[in-house]
């Protein structure tokens, strides 16, 4: 196999559409129907598109990372492996917009930019490739298996959420995994349970889709399995913008100055904020206001978040790009000081005490 780390690829009758290829990444879209908005349990969706996802899976199955299906009753519209990097973590964006890595672009419920898939670098992956799927501040967010609309979740198993009229399976490889059997039935046993642990909140359960799924459980209600779960920890996502994102009684982590031919904004951070996530860019669901009002920045820019203890800057699929020294960087460590380039507009420099 190649060494590329971010591989996609688009559902054209079911079988892998033509990929372009640059640095390190091979790309192609990912949906071309609309999909049906009949519900069908999940278990029936995967046993029914099983001889792809399996194909998929199998591909992929002799490299640590991360792999992820899109799917309707009608077809499995795209799929994307990550591979895990030693000292950094992997990204990938799903949403409407033509620069969206898993680009279901006929959902309209959708937003340009969604869903953010953060894959841990491989030695803080412990047992497993850790992962998070990250809500960038959509109107709809994405539901769990039970129904209940998340904006974060984290594990290092297999979870199953629905994007708009899409169920997303994530299913995360050690590189050396047994081989997937060829019966869909013994598929779908393979998969452990999931464990949910609401670490926040959560809304009352959708009634916009209930899979029936027989793997899904809480804490209260977890009957006696014989293998272990996947821990799926529900987690805070990225807040409404503020210019001060420090909770009560706790001490600055760091600050933004966010500097632009528009002005400059200041934004102090505390940890948990930067834990969460914070995004820039010239949306209203946005940081920074104002001075990243340019149409050279895409409205949701850059994602700020701190990932097993190291601060990253994410490129969210933008239009024009993030330049670290001239070099336009997909995700890269944002160290005291340091400082990044919006397009050729602003300039994004991170400040701690």
């Amino acid at each position: 196999m190649s060494d590329e780390s971010r591989i996609f690829w688009v559902n054209n009758d079911s079988d892998p559409g033509p990929a372009s290829k640059d640095e390190k990444t091979m790309l192609g879209l990912s949906v071309d129907d609309l999909p049906s908005t009949t519900h069908m349990p999940l278990k029936e969706q995967f046993t029914k598109h099983y001889p792809q996802i399996r194909e998929w899976l199998t591909a992929h199955a002799d490299r640590a990372g991360v792999n992820l299906l899109a799917m309707s009753p009608d077809a499995l519209h795209g799929a994307a492996f990550l591979a895990a990097k030693p000292d950094l973590v992997s990204a990938a964006i799903i949403g409407r917009h033509s620069r969206a890595d898993l680009r279901l672009k006929d959902d309209a419920s959708l937003s340009l930019r969604h869903v953010a898939v953060l894959l841990f670098p491989s030695q803080a992956a412990g047992r497993g490739c850790r992962y998070r799927l990250l809500d960038m501040r959509s109107a709809t967010g994405f539901l769990d298996e039970r129904g209940k609309r998340l904006r974060a979740l984290e594990a290092d198993g297999p979870a199953f959420i629905r994007v708009g009229h899409y169920a997303l399976l994530v299913f995360s490889t050690g590189g050396a995994d047994e081989p997937w059997p060829e019966d869909p039935e013994a598929g779908w046993v393979r998969i452990p349970a999931r464990l949910y642990l609401d670490e926040v909140e959560t809304e009352e359960k959708s009634r916009e889709w209930e899979v029936n799924s027989d793997k899904a459980w809480e804490v209260d209600d977890l009957p006696s399995i014989s293998s272990s779960p996947t821990l799926v920890h529900n987690i805070a996502g990225p807040e409404m913008a503020v210019q001060e994102l420090v909770d009560e009684n706790e001490t600055p982590f760091g600050e933004l100055l966010i500097t632009s031919s528009r002005g400059s904004s200041t934004i102090i951070l505390g940890r948990r904020a930067v834990q969460a996530g914070i995004l820039l860019g010239r949306s209203r669901r946005c940081d920074a206001g104002k001075v990243l009002s340019d149409r050279a920045v895409s409205r949701v820019h850059l994602l700020i978040i701190e990932i097993a203890g190291v601060l990253y800057a994410i490129d969210t699929a933008s239009s024009n790009g993030v330049f670290d020294d001239e070099a336009r960087e997909r995700a890269t460590r944002l160290e005291p000081g340091g400082s990044l380039s919006l397009s050729d507009i602003a300039i994004v420099e991170w400040r701690t005490n």
